[in-house]
């Protein structure tokens, strides 16, 4: 049996990584050379949970960040965690390292050719807004910056959008983009202005001004495969809504590919598995909310946690999903304190 997996990227390489672990004959194809540029904040939320189900990630060289700041409106909270939030990568070196592990347990890698395997595995990302329930899109860019600075930057719902700006630091460079649900109008100016208004707060300063775009599922396909092909990571629509995370998703949806080739199983059992594995974390469930309902949630909560330490510390783990907490409880208690 031979395998063709369409595109290189995380999801795609990973599940080329335990394909041809397991001896299968297993073909790489993407459209572009490697190493390459891709859109992306280039953030593994927990580490350490990446590192239990993938464990040469530990390998990689990255970035460790252990603070954050969290701001929406005029309300703003900093959280400092014992264990790492986030370890960060320039994108482009991410890739390079997962496909090398791809390509050294016995896969191979081609560009722009036409697949041959009697099984597909589609992971060539998000293409159309329409084929998804709910999308959003980004701009950002990898701006040079000093190699101590050590704090993410979140801020919610910048000028009104339903989504965020944020600020990676990574191994010289930081990361500055803005996400947004669509539709959304103005993303070019609302993202130079965010540029702007980093610089003003003394946060970063991004210099020669540049970006890119990408599209960004946010809710998954209703079927995660088409006939026999497997959809696996953004192209299946496996993005967290609440952040944009999905490089951890696409991972875990490209294992579960190849398991279901090795097993034998049937593109429903992947399509289970998919759901009962990481489905609870793709939910978007504030999105039905109203603008101004939506807004002045995010700002009260940042509010209540500049002064309540715990419920910070679980605002913070649910966002960099350190631990799954329900904020409900200790929100309302302070809308009557």
């Amino acid at each position: 049996m031979k395998v063709s997996i369409l595109g290189a990227g995380p999801a795609g390489s990973t599940a080329a990584f335990f394909l041809a672990s397991a001896g299968i004959e297993t073909e790489l194809i993407d459209i572009r050379e490697f190493p390459r540029d891709k859109t992306c904040a280039g953030g593994l939320f927990n580490p350490l949970l990446y590192f239990r189900d993938f464990p040469y990630l530990e390998e990689a060289d990255g970035k460790y960040l252990y603070r954050a700041i969290f701001s929406c409106g005029k309300h703003s909270m900093s959280y400092t965690s014992k264990t790492p939030l986030i370890k960060t990568f320039v994108r482009k070196d991410l890739d390079f390292f997962l496909l090398n592990k791809a390509l050294k347990a016995g896969a191979a890698l081609f560009i722009n050719k036409p697949p041959e395997g009697e099984v597909i595995i589609d992971a060539t990302g998000a293409r159309r807004a329409r084929d998804y329930p709910k999308a959003g899109v980004c701009l950002a860019w990898d701006f040079p910056a000093r190699e101590d600075t050590d704090t993410v930057y979140i801020h919610y719902a910048f000028q009104g959008i339903v989504g965020y700006g944020w600020a990676y630091p990574k191994k010289g460079f930081a990361n500055i983009g803005i996400g947004a649900l669509l539709p959304q109008k103005n993303m070019r100016s609302i993202y130079w202005s965010f540029l702007e208004f980093l610089e003003s707060e003394r946060i970063f300063s991004a210099g020669k001004k540049s970006f890119s775009v990408k599209l960004i599922p946010f809710a998954p396909r209703r079927s995660f495969h088409e006939g026999s092909t497997l959809l696996a990571g953004d192209r299946a629509g496996f993005v967290k809504p609440a952040t944009g995370e999905g490089i951890y998703f696409a991972m875990l949806s490209g294992r579960l590919a190849a398991q279901s080739i090795i097993e034998g199983k049937p593109a429903s059992w992947y399509e289970e598995q998919c759901r009962k594995g990481f489905g609870q974390h793709l939910k978007p469930l504030m999105f039905s909310w109203s603008r101004p309902l939506l807004f002045g949630t995010l700002e009260k909560a940042i509010k209540i946690g500049s002064r309540d330490e715990l419920f910070k510390k679980m605002f913070a783990e649910n966002f960099f999903r350190l631990g799954s907490h329900n904020l409900a409880l200790r929100y309302t208690r302070h809308l009557f304190t």
